[in-house]
């Protein structure tokens, strides 16, 4: 194989990792976009940011473990740190902030 093949080989592989890491990004806007609506709290900026990427073993298959932080209003002028973490497609985890109860 010369080194032409494997240059081509090698983009084809970034490419691959780009486009799968950019599905991922929006399934986890998506998701954290429907966590708010359901919570009734509002998503600001429109964006999310990975903030940590790794590996996780589930049933037996080693899967991408990602995980994203994005910021939520409870009441439209105040700011809330949230993460959502991803194995593979599904969702593993997330966190979203602590609603006040009533008095």
């Amino acid at each position: 194989m010369d080194a032409s093949m494997i240059g081509l080989l090698l983009a084809g592989v970034v490419v691959a990792l780009w486009l799968d890491a950019l599905a991922a990004r929006e399934l986890a806007g998506m998701y954290s976009r429907r966590l708010c609506a359901d919570s009734g709290l509002q998503w600001l900026d429109q964006s999310i940011a990975l903030q940590r990427l790794g590996f996780v073993r589930v049933d037996g298959r080693l899967v991408l473990r990602r995980q994203y932080r994005f910021e939520v209003s409870l009441n439209g002028s105040d700011r809330h740190r949230a993460s959502i973490s991803l194995h593979g497609r599904r969702i593993a985890s997330y966190v979203l902030p602590a609603r006040e109860l009533p008095e």
